[in-house]
């Protein structure tokens, strides 16, 4: 509600309603494609030692090497 309110306060131009929407996404650590990304591809942070490294998904390996070797396949094929 409060930052809705700051939004309407700012003025209806467009300067300062990408001002107030940038500033908004900043104070939101949870927004943005690289966190999805970083979600996606990395297992979960440990609550315990929320600075350690966080290790690749298997999954998500196994998906990149299958894509890779699709990929190569393709070119050999249809390049060489």
């Amino acid at each position: 509600m409060r930052d809705t309110l700051r939004l309407r306060s700012q003025g209806g131009s467009p300067a300062g309603v990408h001002t107030a929407l940038t500033n908004y996404l900043r104070r939101q650590p949870d927004v943005g494609l690289d966190k999805l990304l970083l979600e996606l591809a990395l297992d979960p942070a440990s609550p315990f030692d929320p600075r350690g490294r966080r290790r690749l998904r298997k999954g998500f390996v196994l998906i990149m090497l299958v894509a890779m070797g699709i990929a190569a396949t393709f070119v050999y094929f249809n390049f060489f």
